[in-house]
């Protein structure tokens, strides 16, 4: 029917302009219909003026929407084809988005899919994607498709001057949205919306920083240390589902036996800086301690590895999660990144014909126990590859792994009923026994050299579903800061007087840890730039009554939003529970 109509149009004077106001009107009209709650909740949730700015605001997108539209009408046939093509796919992602987390890609989402590895992009893809949004979007794709009706115009050089004015529009409306619209209010159309994204990025890109970090001051170290310091950040490991923290499966009886043994200091449930992985890694490398980074410090500041190279330390990044640090990598060019003496990544690994498809984190363990062996004096940094959503490929498809039953295939979406949160915890407490626990069995086990120290913490946890989440992270929600945080020491670490001085009741945040790295390399109080967070060691009961953390725009300037933990938390903060009975190791 629409396509009937929009054919009528296309008779009628200036048929294109006509063609792409009818098409727009159609396509905000079907909005209204499939998220027609969102509407009601958008209306019922104002006051008469703030309603009234909010109908300004939707005017100013429908007449994007209009634009856009006129813009596709101008291409020849050949090209419009392509370009609705892709509209449909922006579409059907645009609509996942929208069934899996009540909202539309922003910025950041899209700056995470373009930076981030390919396999994260496909884990993501299986966590939000339904068949079911495929009927969602073919109202919107048959809108599309009678775009193709309007004319053409008769020649290429006609097309440019009609392009400028609606070009400029959407150049001058977005970035209006920018100055002065949080980029959480409501949006009329998935396709504007990721154009709004897309602009923004480039806004925000262009009033970033792109200088250089600033320097230490000079400072020149007598040795190289006797000592190596570890810092393993982990990828999605939620701190109460380790039995190190009081979880009833035993998913790290390894890491207890240290604990028995003296060699690991557990610090309890750590608030993540952010619910993802960007956000975290920029924090626990540049130590900056608030929240949004407005100010571009992280992207100043200097980082973990200008301290220890101060300090005699030979500085390692091994990275096979492809996070926040391969950003700095890229930004390096052909250049060497400051500060940092040699780079891992998974090239390095095939190079040392280590399969990580089959050995996964434990074999990471093993090329981080052999660096530790040749020589000491040497600071590590290790993003893991850790429990990224599909959770079954995380260990061996094999009974001796498979501890806790049914398990989430990796063909299976996240499913929040009852029967699916109980396959769901089961596959992830599996993931934790083999990419946590084995890890550190595998590396204490094979590590000869005793004079070394590692913090390890996680970028961010998971939600597993306890509130009908049909997402992971990337949210505000608390269970998402929920992280682990302990410090693991040789036999023969030689600072062991700092973890005996740890007080008691401490409440960690991973904004204390850049200051814990600090003192575990010795770092005299001149050396230190910023006003950081206090060390774990200088921490006491009375301090981090209230720990805050981040979602969405690390910078501040699209959609955002900062929490707190408070002391007392709210109830069930940092408690998870399996589904069923079924807490016992599987003989």
């Amino acid at each position: 029917m629409a396509s009937g109509l929009l054919g009528t149009i296309t008779q009628a004077p200036c048929p294109r302009a006509m063609t792409a106001l009818a098409a727009a009107a159609v396509a905000v009209a079907i909005d209204l219909i499939f998220r027609f709650r969102d509407y009601r909740k958008l209306l019922n949730s104002f006051s008469a003026a703030a309603i009234m700015r909010s109908l300004s605001t939707l005017t100013l997108v429908f007449l994007q929407v209009v634009a856009l539209f006129y813009l596709i009408t101008l291409l020849p046939l050949s090209l419009r084809v392509v370009v609705l093509l892709i509209s449909a796919f922006v579409v059907i992602v645009q609509l996942s988005y929208w069934r899996t987390l009540s909202q539309f890609m922003t910025a950041t989402d899209l700056f995470l899919a373009v930076t981030v590895s390919g396999d994260h992009r496909v884990e993501a893809i299986l966590s939000f994607f339904k068949p079911l949004v495929l009927l969602y979007s073919l109202p919107y794709v048959l809108i599309l498709s009678g775009l193709a009706l309007a004319p053409p115009v008769s020649a290429f050089w006609m097309a440019l001057p009609l392009s400028l004015l609606p070009v400029l529009y959407l150049l001058g409306s977005n970035y209006i949205l920018f100055l002065h619209v949080p980029e959480r209010s409501f949006h009329l159309n998935p396709l504007t919306s990721f154009l709004r994204s897309i602009l923004h990025c480039k806004f925000e890109s262009l009033r970033s920083y792109h200088g250089p970090r600033d320097d230490l001051p000079p400072f020149n170290a007598s040795q190289r240390p006797l000592d190596s310091v570890i810092y393993v950040i982990d990828e999605s490991v939620r701190g109460s589902n380790l039995s190190l923290n009081g979880y009833p499966r035993s998913t790290t009886p390894f890491l207890q036996s240290l604990e028995t043994r003296g060699l690991l200091k557990n610090l309890g449930i750590c608030v993540a800086a952010g619910s993802f992985s960007h956000i975290s890694n920029a924090y626990l490398i540049t130590g900056h301690n608030e929240f949004p980074d407005d100010t571009f410090q992280t992207d100043r500041n200097p980082t973990i590895f200008d301290y220890a190279k101060k300090m005699g330390y030979e500085t390692i990044y091994i990275d096979v999660n492809n996070v926040y640090l391969s950003s700095l990598m890229k930004a390096a060019g052909d250049s060497p990144v400051r500060s940092l003496d040699r780079w891992m990544n998974e090239d390095s690994f095939e190079y040392l014909h280590i399969d990580l498809d089959v050995t996964k984190d434990p074999g990471v363990a093993r090329v981080l126990s052999g660096l530790l062996n040749e020589r000491s004096g040497r600071f590590i940094i290790v993003n893991k590859k850790g429990l990224h959503f599909h959770y079954s490929n995380n260990y061996p498809d094999d009974m001796a792994s498979t501890l806790w039953e049914p398990v989430l295939k990796a063909s299976e979406s996240l499913d929040s009923s009852p029967a699916g949160r109980e396959r769901l915890v089961n596959t992830y407490d599996n993931g934790i026994r083999f990419q946590v626990d084995e890890f550190f069995r595998v590396f204490v086990s094979e590590t000869t050299n005793q004079n070394y120290a590692v913090l390890y913490t996680s970028d961010h946890g998971q939600t597993l579903a306890e509130h009908g989440q049909v997402y992971t992270h990337m949210k505000p929600d608390m269970e998402i800061v929920d992280v682990p945080d302990f410090i693991v020491s040789g036999e023969r670490y030689g600072q062991k007087r700092l973890m005996d001085g740890i007080a008691p009741g401490i409440r960690v945040s991973h904004l204390n840890n850049f200051a814990t790295l600090l003192d575990l390399m010795g770092v005299p109080a001149s050396l230190r730039v910023r006003p950081y967070d206090k060390s774990i060691f200088s921490l006491t009961a009375e301090d981090n009554r209230e720990r805050y953390y981040m979602s969405g725009s690390l910078h501040g300037s699209g959609d955002f939003t900062v929490e707190k933990i408070p002391t007392p938390p709210e109830p069930g903060w940092g408690v998870s529970r399996p589904v069923g009975n079924n807490t016992e190791v599987k003989l």
